[in-house]
């Protein structure tokens, strides 16, 4: 072969290598040794949270929007819907923990009751419904409603949305509109009515908790308590069962937490996000998270809180004194020395600014008296125990429940060193009866008619239950007869964490796991992931 051919032949080879390396790098099979270097540059230089997502600071931006538009129309909420598909990007990758699903059972409007007469659901995106096998796929927007009729008579409906946007009821509503739901929403027809339960991730779970448990202003190191003490809370009630006749975990209510009464924002999200898998940990089991609204000064035992026959090491009684860096013990037991504390505006607790820290109502004992016996029926039918008529020789017993007539009296029997009330005994012109549990006391006691009174003279009224079972009891005799004034503090049951009180510490520079520590005496912060 001559020089010529050789050359034009190896020519031929390096144009032939050149297009097929040309056409590879065009493809994405190969990169530059420069497009490499460019790549991991760009990386490096951004933040490890828009490493994660480039479109995080547009995201954050969407959901501000979004929830904006959750009050406007239907055909608005499909927009926002559409909107918020993208910041579930977000959510999966700050997620580092798998987390386990919650089946969370939705009351209806009010939180009155489990049955639902129709159901009506909808969805920014094409959703599917599944029921007996089959599927139907359904346009988004669409409204699709089911009614108790012999066409849904046994029958169960699985609806999930067809990309990230959250499944709307608009047959319920929360505060006024029609929420939104991650996750599952499954239908089950019951003779009583539907049942609606919706199946979703723990942690998307407690992005629509915190919100409504706690409101989003607070500093965000309150929301992370509150996002702890829910999951804690959560995995306890994972493990309960309170609501296997139900196929459920947990309902939507006070009952157990309460779950997108206000619907999730980005604060809420960073809160779980943040705190990801963290709960609080007594042993090797993950504590009893109770938490409620506002202390009177002072937390209170759980064992008396929750008529335990074991005293919960982790929930003790202590004065929540501002000025001092230990949760000081104090016993308010003693009759005087508890209205003296009620009564002493010196005290600075994390709850003295609140509007429920002190409080005062005045019943009239004929009005009280007209609904007193239905309230002790009720009381007397959750646990018979509790609820004691007095026998001739001056005992108690349980026994069927006889109208207590006109109320003469009420008497504190016994009160504990945080000050609750635990027995509380009602003298009427035929009979005397003792209630027992400070749950029982309050709703015995329910406010539902008078107005009370809180600190700064604000007023509110129609209350189920008394705010509080820490209050002391004066009577007044005048020509319009006996009446009860009952002096308070605080609102909830008292043990745990106060919400106020914690949103005070965040206030003050103190870090999350510090405002747990404090109300949860001898726990420690752990992922759950670490218990076996």
């Amino acid at each position: 072969m001559d020089k010529k051919k050789i050359i034009l032949l190896f020519t031929l080879s390096v144009l032939c290598l050149a297009c097929i390396l040309s056409e590879a790098y065009h493809k994405g099979y190969i990169k530059t040794v420069i497009d490499a270097q460019t790549d991991v540059k760009d990386n490096a230089d951004k933040p490890a949270k828009e490493v994660l997502s480039d479109n995080s600071n547009q995201d954050a931006n969407e959901d501000a929007a979004s929830e904006k538009n959750d009050n406007k129309e239907d055909n608005d909420n499909q927009d926002t819907d559409k909107k918020e598909t993208n910041n579930d990007k977000d959510d999966k990758s700050q997620q580092k923990e798998v987390s386990e699903d919650v089946r969370v059972l939705i009351m209806t409007n009010g939180f009155a009751g489990y049955y639902h007469d129709s159901v009506c659901v909808t969805c920014g995106q094409d959703f599917i419904v599944e029921s007996g096998g089959e599927s139907k796929t359904y346009k988004a927007g669409k409204k699709v409603t089911y009614k108790m009729n012999k066409a849904s008579k046994k029958k169960k409906y699985t609806i999930r949305s067809t990309g990230k946007a959250r499944i709307k009821l608009l047959s319920v509503k929360r505060q006024g509109i029609s929420p939104l739901y991650r996750g599952n929403i499954e239908v089950k027809w019951d003779k009583k009515g539907f049942l609606i339960t919706n199946e979703l991730p723990l942690e998307q779970y407690l992005y629509a908790v915190v919100p409504s448990e706690m409101s989003t202003s607070n500093k965000m190191e309150a929301l992370k308590a509150q996002a702890v003490c829910a999951r804690s809370y959560t995995y306890n009630q994972l493990r309960a069962g309170r609501y296997k006749a139900y196929n459920a975990d947990l309902d939507d209510s006070v009952a157990c937490q309460v779950y997108n009464n206000i619907p999730e924002d980005e604060r809420s999200r960073k809160a779980v996000d943040s705190t990801c898998g963290k709960v609080m940990v007594n042993g090797k089991s993950i504590a009893l998270a109770y938490y409620y609204s506002t202390s009177w000064g002072v937390t209170a035992e759980g064992q008396d809180v929750w008529n335990t026959e074991k005293r919960i090491s982790y929930l003790r009684s202590s004065v929540q004194t501002v000025d001092r860096d230990d949760n000081t013990e104090i016993d308010l037991s003693d009759e005087n020395k508890f209205r003296e504390f009620i009564d002493n505006k010196e005290y600075d607790t994390y709850d003295s600014d609140s509007e429920w820290y002190r409080w005062r109502v005045t019943f009239n004992a004929k009005k009280l008296s007209e609904r007193i016996d239905s309230a002790l029926y009720s009381c007397y039918l959750s646990d018979k125990s509790m609820v004691l008529a007095q026998n001739s020789d001056g005992s108690y017993s349980s026994k069927p429940l006889k109208s207590i007539g006109t109320i003469k009296k009420l008497r504190i029997e016994k009160r504990t060193e945080s000050g609750l009330v635990t027995e509380l005994v009602i003298v009427g012109d035929k009979n005397v009866v003792k209630v027992c549990t400070q749950y029982n006391i309050r709703k015995v006691l329910a406010p539902v008619y008078e107005k009370i009174y809180r600190s700064g003279a604000d007023i509110v009224s129609s209350y189920s239950m008394l705010p509080s079972a820490a209050f002391y009891i004066d009577d007044v005799k005048n020509s319009k007869g006996v009446s009860f004034k009952i002096y308070g503090g605080g609102f909830g049951h008292g043990a745990g964490m106060s919400q106020s009180g914690a949103c005070t510490m965040a206030e003050k520079g103190f870090k999350y796991d510090e405002i747990l520590t404090h109300y949860f005496n001898g726990v420690k912060v752990k992922s759950a992931s670490s218990l076996t």
